[in-house]
């Protein structure tokens, strides 16, 4: 049974990552790859953040 399911999380990264390629190729195309790294850039700023604090809190 670990096998199957190793085998079901490699099919999930998998077709994650497809996924991810084909919408990022598309994105690019039509808003610019430029602008589309900005935007990701500052989604990954947020996230960050937005972790920070949520790890301050839950550990104070």
């Amino acid at each position: 049974m670990p096998d199957m399911k190793l085998a079901i999380t490699a099919v999930e990264y998998i077709i994650g990552t497809v996924i991810a390629i084909a919408l990022g190729d598309y994105l690019g195309y039509k808003i610019g790859r430029m602008r589309l790294a900005i935007i990701l850039g500052i989604i990954a700023l947020a996230i960050v953040v937005l972790f920070t604090i949520y790890a301050a809190v839950v550990l104070a």
